[in-house]
């Protein structure tokens, strides 16, 4: 591509041959050296940029962006629903309603309702957590659609 430039080879080709002693090579080098460090800063900066338009806020690419970046090797982060458990109501008997206490009742917290308003809930490792949690913030804003909620808990 156009962008892909070997300097040190360039730097070769543009020397006269007569002028090609190690005195030079070396000099024009080090002229060169801050002109390669920013071209080699750009270039991380694109692949960064490429990285961040391939990744959308669908769970799957979501997923795999918040894995790369801090759970390269075990890959424990994943994404649930907002909802995972339906409320159940309790009316008295004067409401005129149908659900009683006649059964088992699970008590569920407020994020495992569907009550919350939340989208998605992301769960990620207890050391993460507590290590890395306003760039784990920034990265799910990053992705994530607008309007959207969310929750972090641990695993």
């Amino acid at each position: 591509m156009w962008f892909d430039l070997n300097f040190w080879v360039l730097i070769l080709e543009n020397t006269p041959t007569f002028k090609r002693t190690s005195w030079i090579t070396l000099f024009a080098k080090a002229l060169l050296a801050p002109l390669i460090s920013s071209h080699y800063n750009w270039l991380q900066f694109r692949k960064d940029n490429i990285y961040i338009m391939t990744h959308t806020g669908q769970v799957c690419y979501m997923r795999e962006a918040l894995n790369d970046r801090f759970d390269k090797v075990q890959r424990r982060i994943y994404i649930g629903d907002g909802q995972t458990n339906e409320t159940t109501y309790i009316y008295t008997d004067a409401e005129d309603q149908d659900e009683y206490l006649d059964d088992t009742l699970w008590l569920y917290t407020e994020a495992e309702t569907a009550d919350t308003g939340l989208d998605f809930i992301v769960y990620v490792p207890e050391e993460i957590y507590t290590n890395q949690i306003h760039a784990l913030h920034s990265l799910i804003k990053l992705y994530k659609a607008g309007g959207k909620r969310y929750a972090i808990l641990t695993i």
